[in-house]
């Protein structure tokens, strides 16, 4: 989740279909391409003469490169910001850094966000700068039932956060089917031990069975080091038996209902999902809980304004006092090209109804 439009690229690739397929697509992200050189010397000289431009540039290369060799690769290192290269099967045998060259556009974006994201990994989050000195806000995200779209709010709030200049850290705290990662595509999120950085200002973390023995005291640091705190908790149908249950993958959301500031309930507008959230609203009100309540109707299409189920759903809602009781486009194009791209809204979709609505919640929090 890098800002597409802060990136300038240089190419050093000798096969010419494969560098115009680079190129043209990466062009169409709004990407700067700065260079494109067809041998060893040229790319030399550009990069000679140009060191400051170099220095922040990504270098994308292909080892089919007349001259190219480990040593001219390990010198090419110290001159660009970072080096991304695509192979062949066969030359991936002999340079071990090479990826698989992406067949598609979606394909190539993706793998150069996984590489800009493990380059601004970062565990060490005492040596930035807190904004917000009385402590971090903390909202989970949960949802009355599967398919609500929590995970897409619950990231997308957290970037748009992040873009608003507020330190912010996403949780995954999806202990039954956690999905933060697979969506951002960042691999091995699971076994860092501390928040990784994934773009400016905005960290990620996922919560698993070892993690939540020392959540408590994971939180207390997080709150004193964040401004916004983002939980993404999945489905809290049953809310009752997990609010008993002593297995670690209820741990977050009980958690949660003892210390966060507010738990957003996320359901579909369909028959499906009202019934869901009829039942969690029941469950609700024979289980008091600390955190204020928030409910949002994901994915609304436009419907009949004597809509008498929406009118006493509305009215059951009513009854738990929440905070607000919110709504939110179907927008499925730009879901659908996030997912592709394994990024956010703001990436893949910044015009969009969607965005531009979670773009707002976030300004408001």
């Amino acid at each position: 989740m890098v800002k597409s439009n802060t990136h300038t690229i240089i190419t050093a690739i000798s096969d010419s279909n494969f560098e115009s397929f680079v190129s043209s697509n990466l062009h169409s992200q709004g990407w700067d391409i700065i260079a494109r050189s067809v041998d060893l010397s040229a790319l030399q000289v550009f990069l000679n003469q140009n060191p400051e431009l170099a220095k922040n540039s990504i270098l994308i290369y292909a080892p089919d490169l007349p001259g190219f060799s480990d040593e001219s690769l390990l010198e090419l290192r110290t001159l660009v910001r970072q080096l991304i290269g695509f192979g062949t099967e066969v030359e991936m045998k002999s340079f071990e850094s090479l990826s698989p060259r992406p067949t598609d556009p979606a394909e190539l974006v993706s793998q150069i966000r996984s590489v800009l994201r493990r380059e601004v990994r970062e565990p060490l989050i005492s040596s930035h700068k807190v904004t917000n000195l009385v402590g971090a806000k903390v909202i989970a995200i949960a949802s009355a039932g599967s398919a609500t779209g929590a995970t897409t709010l619950a990231l997308n709030l957290a970037m748009e956060s992040s873009l608003l200049e507020k330190r912010t850290l996403l949780i995954d705290g999806n202990s039954i089917e956690p999905t933060v990662s697979i969506a951002l595509e960042l691999r091995n999120l699971r076994s860092d031990q501390g928040p990784r950085l994934i773009s400016q200002l905005l960290w990620a973390y996922e919560l698993t069975e070892t993690k939540c023995a020392t959540f408590d005291k994971f939180m207390s640091s997080a709150y004193e080091n964040f401004d916004l705190i983002v939980i993404d908790l999945g489905s809290i149908s049953n809310i009752a038996l997990k609010l008993t249950d002593r297995r670690w993958s209820s741990q977050g959301l009980i958690w949660c209902t003892d210390n966060c500031d507010e738990i957003w309930i996320n359901s579909r507008p369909d028959e499906v999902g009202r019934y869901r959230l009829t039942r969690l609203i029941q469950e609700l009100t024979k289980n008091k809980i600390k955190a204020k309540l928030q409910f949002v109707a994901n994915l609304e299409a436009p419907r009949r304004r004597n809509d008498q189920g929406a009118h006493e759903l509305a009215a059951q809602i009513d009854q738990l006092n929440p905070l607000n009781r919110l709504t939110l486009p179907r927008d499925n194009r730009a879901v659908a090209a996030a997912a592709t791209s394994r990024s956010s809204l703001s990436e893949a979709s910044p015009k969009s109804m969607l965005r531009k609505a979670i773009q707002k919640l976030a300004s408001e929090v």
